[in-house]
């Protein structure tokens, strides 16, 4: 093999070397090797993974609030290696390759192979500080909105024959709706520009067909997941879970302008490495090319204004809960890299750049990216221990499985599903953790005694109390007589066991007894 070709192979596969490195300096910290065990979330969608695959079905014989799309990818990647974690991982590998690659692609189409470069490795590096710890549901949306966005811009590109575009766009939108309702700021930008463009034009019959095929895909995912519930007996158990309970989750007391005030003070991860700073230079600089310099960008003028629509949109969304988890900050990660590319593009096509030789432009690029990479590599190794201290659940998972069976149940009464799945020890409940039954609004007397009744007749061997400010042991929001009773046969049949040390956690042991509910 000859000098030349090494060249051709070099030039046709640096780029998927790109994606390829720059995905596994993210998730190595988070694979099995460094992060042997994972933190809550995670661990809830393992288990629901792990249970699938034992013939239950999410919502009616596992509680969670996530639409249902994280629960089956968790149960696929456990299923591809024999119920390791090290499936589900892969997946993520996979997941977050597609979304590099499709993110990589619109940008160096759009604006060059340097800001493509800038911009992706600034949002992968920025990645590593909202992931908090992976296997999370904003994490496998990522290649959806990427690949929705180059969707959009192709479609604006060639106006003929692309209503199967608009179907396809539909479909992942949908797609990322059931794996989290609030991932869909992307397609309500793209429905928004795609309205003001055919109004504009008054392609008034366009917009319709459009319209329409978008509603298809949206309508056949829908359908999908209806009928899959309803002949399974779990439909009304997936609407209360998956929507009502989200509805009294989000309908709290905090006034939208606190929504956002908190969303602010969050957002302080995007601007580790300079992400968020840089695309808002580039969110202002669009708003100026577009009033002065439309000529120059009118390639991509559809995807910048889809983005100028989406940032603040996604803000939004994100403002929803109230809450401001890291994890949130990864639905905006695609429009910030637009917006940042957009900055370094600026940059480069400024006239001292254009009259730059390419070499010293390379040595250029090549010390930027080395500077990035040096100035976040102490944040990177925080991140990477960080992620090594969930392994401290190891000595609560094996103290577990010395002191139970595989085929006795175990109770943790908290938040702490992902020690059912580490020990291996099934929930004798649906309820696996117990936030719904301590939410104002949405439990009741029934959900309550469901609860306690799944305990009483299954009679787990251990009910371990993780003194969960939350969940407090038996304190239910709601107490009635026939609860009251159940409680005190629980109390009756469970002893406290001073023999078993889990941290701070207290454990109590099944004891036969006379006692009657």
């Amino acid at each position: 093999m000859n000098v030349k070709s090494l060249q051709n192979i070099a030039h046709q596969l640096w780029d998927k070397l790109l994606v390829i490195i720059g995905t596994l300096c993210v998730l190595l910290p988070t694979s099995p090797l460094n992060m042997q065990y994972t933190h809550r979330d995670s661990g809830v969608f393992l288990y629901m993974g792990w249970r699938i695959l034992n013939r239950e079905l999410p919502y009616r014989d596992v509680w969670d609030h996530k639409p249902p799309v994280i629960f089956y990818i968790n149960a696929f990647g456990l299923a591809i290696m024999d119920g390791s974690r090290w499936g589900v991982w892969l997946l993520e590998i996979l997941s977050l390759s597609i979304a590099v690659f499709v993110g990589f692609k619109i940008i160096r189409k759009s604006l060059g192979t340097s800001p493509a470069i800038f911009s992706t490795l600034l949002w992968l590096l920025t990645l590593m500080f909202v992931i908090q710890g992976g296997n999370l549901t904003t994490e496998y949306t990522l290649p959806l909105q990427f690949a929705a966005l180059w969707l959009a811009k192709t479609t604006f590109e060639k106006p003929n024959f692309h209503y199967w575009r608009w179907f396809l766009i539909g479909l992942l939108g949908i797609i990322a709706f059931f794996t989290k309702q609030t991932t869909v700021g992307i397609w309500i930008s793209i429905i928004l520009f795609l309205v003001v463009y055919r109004v504009k034009l008054r392609q008034f019959k366009e917009l319709i067909f459009e319209f329409l095929c978008f509603l298809g895909g949206v309508v056949a995912v829908c359908i999908g997941w209806i009928l899959f519930f309803s002949l399974q007996s779990g439909l009304v158990q997936f609407w209360s879970a998956a929507f009502e309970y989200n509805f009294v989750y989000s309908s709290s007391n905090v006034s939208f302008l606190d929504r956002l005030k908190l969303v602010i003070v969050g957002i302080s991860p995007l601007t580790q490495v300079g992400l968020l700073q840089l695309a808002g230079v580039g969110y202002l600089l669009g708003l100026l090319l577009i009033y002065f310099r439309r000529d120059v960008i009118r390639g991509w003028l559809p995807l910048l204004v889809i983005g100028l629509f989406d940032l603040p949109i996604e803000l939004i969304l994100i403002s929803v809960s109230g809450k401001t988890y890291p994890h949130y900050y990864m639905t905006i990660l695609p429009i910030l890299a637009l917006f940042a590319g957009i900055t370094f593009w600026v940059i480069l096509s400024s006239r001292f750049f254009s009259e730059t030789p390419h070499t010293v432009k390379h040595v250029l690029t090549v010390g930027i990216i080395g500077v990035f990479l040096w100035t976040s590599f102490n944040q990177y190794r925080i991140q990477v221990t960080s992620f090594r201290n969930a392994n401290r659940q190891h000595l609560i998972v094996e103290e577990i499985k010395l002191n139970t069976n595989p085929e006795e149940t175990v109770l943790l009464w908290g938040a702490e599903t992902t020690i059912n799945y580490f020990s291996n020890r099934a929930s004798p409940t649906r309820f696996v953790y117990q936030y719904p039954l301590y939410k104002q609004k949405y439990a009741d007397e029934q959900m309550i005694i469901e609860f306690l009744d799944d305990i009483i007749h299954i009679s787990p061997r251990l009910i371990i109390d993780t003194h969960n400010a939350k969940t407090p042991l038996y304190d239910f929001p709601i107490q009635t007589r026939a609860i009251q009773q159940r409680i005190a046969y629980l109390q009756c049949h469970y002893r406290k066991v001073d023999e078993i040390l889990l941290e701070d956690w207290t454990v109590y042991d099944y004891m036969t007894g006379d006692c009657a509910p």
